[in-house]
């Protein structure tokens, strides 16, 4: 009898110990996983939400700079459109200088491209209790420079506007429309980003009539 009352205490202990152990595996497989889905809906959302801020003001703060540079000379408005009239005035045809425009539109590119560049190498400044998913108490303690987002492309367009502004007058403005790609890599998560930027770059009161192919259509294609 004291033999199996030994075996048996020592079953139960034994099947104790190794329930215990697997308790303590499952205790641990669920914080892991609870961890790695709270990194996944809460921390990466409020990081890449963060990078997404940086990155429209920083493509703005580019394309701005870049423009500012490339006409630093000044454009004028017959340098990228030149207006034919006939005899009564009226506007016959408008074309673009598409040698100028192509000019401009790489320069601005390139300049863009560089700009932003710099300053996603730089660093996107990320509050350290961000990466504990505390959105409230973002602005305390100190803050980590993430240099994982890069320039994927940026493109750059013309497009022009027309706006009546009195009996056959009509204000053209002419635009650029620079839109930067930006991938913003942080560990499990990653995402694309698009910024667009418009930029007035020169202007003209036509007087005349302009035709309606214009005003609906395109000069810039």
């Amino acid at each position: 009898m004291i033999e199996c009352t030994d075996s048996y205490i020592y079953y139960k202990k034994h099947r104790k110990g190794r329930f215990k152990r697997c308790f303590c595996l499952f205790l641990v497989l669920l914080i892991l996983i609870s961890g790695f889905f709270y990194y996944k809906k809460v921390v990466c959302k409020q990081v890449v939400k963060i990078c997404a801020d940086y990155t429209h003001a920083f493509s703005t703060e580019a394309v701005n700079r870049a423009v500012l540079d490339s006409l630093s000379d000044g454009v004028k408005y017959t340098d990228v459109i030149e207006v034919e009239k006939n005899n009564d005035g009226e506007i016959t045809l408008m074309t673009t200088n598409a040698v100028k425009v192509n000019a401009l539109s790489r320069e601005i590119v390139v300049q863009t491209a560089d700009n932003l560049t710099k300053k996603l190498n730089a660093g996107i400044p990320i509050p350290i209790l961000t990466f504990f998913g505390f959105s409230i108490l973002s602005g305390y303690g100190g803050n980590v420079d993430l240099k994982t987002c890069s320039v994927t492309g940026v493109t750059c367009e013309f497009f022009s506007k027309f706006t009546s502004v009195g009996i056959n007058q009509t204000l053209h403005s002419i635009y650029i429309k620079v839109i930067s790609n930006v991938s913003i890599e942080i560990p499990l998560d990653n995402k694309s980003v698009r910024c667009e930027t418009d930029v007035l770059i020169s202007e003209a009161v036509l007087v005349g009539k302009v035709p309606s192919v214009y005003l609906d259509g395109k000069l810039f294609s």
